[in-house]
């Protein structure tokens, strides 16, 4: 979205007159001897000049036309040019003049043309290329962010090549300092979507999407997001706060692009830089260019580690097959094999439990959203709530304890009304009945098990709740409003508890919690929830109905192995809380023993678990090892990781055999087997090998002595001969381009 500076129709005709008359330079300038007039613009002419100190030479650009020139805006470029001159990617001032008349500044000459001319005329460049080019420029950009300069309009047509093809930053008349709040807007399709609002703020990451556009160019030969219909839409969007929200828009709705995936050499470490640029969400972008050159430089050093990973795969190959004669080295190879093979065997197996149990886990749930589903559509609900709302006592109590204006005091008074009112009883007798429907503990049951039922009114405040087990007046949470909670605002999590109810939506649809522990036993939980409306307008439910489970009561995994195979649920939300341990067989032992586990917290690494959602065989500890009574759980286990999806709640009702879309929830199924078991094997098979070993020590003396005396019959040039290493000889070729003016 570029901005052109206004001139009027008599600039512009006195702009043309120069132009056809630029024979002569306007004015001298000092140290320079102007040679030749390179162009004319709307406010003034460029001349080729020669420094008389250096011989280097130069380009002066002056300024003829003061009333139509933004001096701020220049001024600023041009300081801004002179604080990056120390750095070789950025188009150097090499002097200001300011106060002349008329006014100048001197710049090195880049003879090279634009990066968009290039482009225009060679439409892509080859991949190795392209991550050169696209280096240098982030190298620039850095420098410029280093003093503190943003560029905020960085494109193929502001980056200037010279003879040698070395790109130049050019053109920072939209350029912001790092603590200026002013907007600038950059050009469409390499301007990030943030950046693309008139009350916007200036920010590094619109440098770093550009840096990614440009790339996306480099690779494929179009901007990203660009293609006629989103033009289009742009064009006929009317005034530029249109045309700005029409291109956010675009970007944030549309799929992300996928060019670069097409083009041959693209790795996957670049494709994952292209990706991270030009993430709609900056949270999801690199916040600056330094971490930009951090992962090209960890690219760059993945590559020139291939031909030594090639070596180190090959030499120990050939080192094993010389060296595999030998008994010693026999049994240690057929050990090793042996591990790795049991290894692998175990791993693959936890890798289908795993599946499975995620699965098992899946189907659960799916059945707890039926079951919450099924208890909100009866109209007797629906009657008690609507009686219950009506109600004056209860709806006056209702207002007080869903509005932040009302005191702690009248809040305490209202909800020992509503603790008190008949027509809310009746709600938690209704709850009562359709809890002890699900209460059967039996492991045969396919009936859900709920820990709690309860329902919130549109402000979040409970109005009926029932418990799995007797609890005191002071501890019923009817009256209380958690309108901050997950399961009532169907976000991922909990709000500040500050947070005024009345600024808080309650869900649209079918919900599944994060987990959370409860503060009495200790044990995790999952809340589904669900809306329920009263009328056939869905704009906003009028009540919302929530059922808690045990984590504890799932089923995940049914195991031959007993205490050598068990399955882990655990966070997966990223933050503090991702690894924590959710579900573990030790919890079900404490919990039937009546053993609390508040207090208490047992956590997963994140890089482990990144590993291990990678595919890595790794070697785990159980951190309920490190408690009193987790010495059954301690040593060294291989597990395998599975995350829980769900079909949307809202597609629960598709017909049989229709692709049902998934959803992912924060929950992992962690499958652990133990090592000791997998190896047990392996002490058998060495005293076998043992055996066969002194075999093979004979065999190999009575080789060796044949081979010795081979050796020495065939002479000792021909050995010599055969010993010298074959030269390795290669060649370089370089090729440079170089584009006219």
């Amino acid at each position: 979205m570029d901005r052109t500076e206004y001139q009027t129709a008599g600039g512009q005709s006195a702009s043309q007159k120069l132009s056809l008359e630029a024979t002569t330079p306007p004015a001298e300038v000092p140290g320079y001897r102007l040679q030749q007039f390179l162009g004319a613009g709307a406010f003034g002419q460029v001349w080729v000049g020669l420094d008389l100190n250096t011989g280097r030479s130069v380009a002066v650009k002056f300024y003829l036309h003061r009333g139509g020139v933004n001096w701020s805006l220049l001024s600023r470029e041009v300081k801004n040019l002179v604080q990056l001159s120390a750095d070789r990617h950025v188009v150097q001032v090499l002097e200001v003049g300011w106060d002349a008349v008329p006014p100048y500044y001197v710049m090195e000459l880049v003879t090279g043309g634009s990066l968009e001319d290039f482009l225009e005329h060679n439409h892509q460049m080859p991949v190795t290329e392209a991550v050169d080019m696209f280096r240098k420029i982030v190298v620039g950009l850095n420098h410029c962010h280093g003093k503190g300069v943003l560029h905020c309009d960085l494109k193929p047509a502001n980056i200037l090549l010279s003879d040698d093809n070395e790109p130049r930053l050019a053109d920072f008349g939209q350029s912001r300092m790092s603590h200026d709040q002013t907007p600038a807007l950059g050009t469409l399709f390499y301007m990030a979507p943030e950046q693309a609002d008139l009350n916007s703020s200036p920010d590094a990451q619109w440098d770093v999407y550009a840096a990614g556009a440009i790339l996306y160019r480099l690779l494929t030969g179009t901007p990203p997001y660009r293609d006629e219909t989103i033009v289009d839409e742009i064009d006929t969007a009317g005034s530029l706060p249109k045309r700005l929200e029409r291109y956010r828009e675009a970007i944030q709705k549309s799929e992300p692009p996928n060019g670069h995936f097409l083009v041959r050499g693209v790795d996957r470490m670049l494709a994952r830089i292209v990706n991270r640029c030009l993430a709609p969400n900056p949270a999801d972008r690199y916040e600056n260019v330094q971490q930009i050159l951090q992962d090209l430089n960890r690219r760059e050093r993945t590559h020139a580690r291939r031909p030594l990973m090639l070596l180190g795969i090959v030499g120990p190959l050939l080192v094993l097959l010389a060296t595999g004669i030998f008994a010693a080295r026999s049994v240690e190879h057929a050990s090793q094999s042996t591990i790795k093979a049991l290894r692998q065997e175990a791993f693959g197996s936890n890798q289908l439990a795993a599946k499975f149990a995620a699965r098992t886990l899946e189907s659960e749930i799916e059945r707890y959203f039926q079951a919450a589903r099924t208890e909100t559509r009866g109209q007797e609900l629906r009657k008690l709530l609507q009686e219950s709302f009506n109600h004056p006592e209860m709806k006056a109590a209702r207002e007080i304890i869903g509005s932040s204006r009302s005191s702690k005091a009248e809040k305490i008074a209202a909800r020992e009304a509503i603790l008190d009112a008949e027509p809310r009883l009746r709600i938690d007798r209704w709850l009562s009945e359709r809890l002890q429907r699900y209460d059967d503990p039996s492991p045969s049951s396919r009936r859900p098990r709920f820990a709690t039922m309860f329902i919130t009114d549109a402000m979040g405040t409970i109005i009926g709740i029932v418990y799995d087990e007797t609890i005191p007046r002071s501890q019923n949470s009817a009256g209380r409003n958690f309108a901050f909670r997950g399961y009532f605002h169907g976000g991922r999590n909990d709000l500040d508890p500050d947070t005024p109810p009345e600024t808080i939506a309650p869900l649209q649809r079918a919900h599944l919690s994060a987990a959370f522990q409860s503060t009495a036993t200790g044990l995790w939980k999952i809340a589904v929830s669900t809306p329920i409306y009263f009328t056939d307008d869905h704009s906003r439910p009028d009540a919302v109905f929530v059922a808690t489970i045990n984590l504890g009561d799932f089923q995940l995994l049914q195991s031959e192995q007993g205490a050598n195979q068990i399955a882990v649920l655990i966070e997966a939300r990223e933050g503090p809380m991702r690894g924590t341990v959710l579900q573990h067989p030790l919890m079900d032992q404490r919990r039937e023993a009546g053993e609390t586990l508040a207090g208490e917290k047992f956590q997963v690494d994140a890089k482990l678990i990144d590993r291990i959602m990678e595919g890595g065989d790794v070697d785990y500890r159980d951190p309920v090892s490190n408690c009193v009574d987790g010495k059954p759980y301690a040593g060294d286990w291989i597990v395998a990781m599975q995350r829980v999806e769900l079909p949307d709640p809202e597609s629960l009702e598709y017909p049989p055999g229709s692709e049902i879309p998934k959803e992912t929830t924060d929950l992992l199924v962690l499958v652990q087997y133990r090592l000791s078991k997998v190896m047990a094997p392996v002490g058998k098979m060495r005293s076998v090998l043992l055996t066969e070993g002194a075999a093979a020590i004979v065999s190999i003396l009575f080789v060796t002595i044949i081979l010795w005396i081979f050796v020495q019959r065939t002479g000792e040039s021909r050995v010599a001969a055969e010993s010298v290493p074959a030269k390795d000889t290669s060649d370089r070729t370089g090729m440079t381009e170089t584009i006219a003016v």
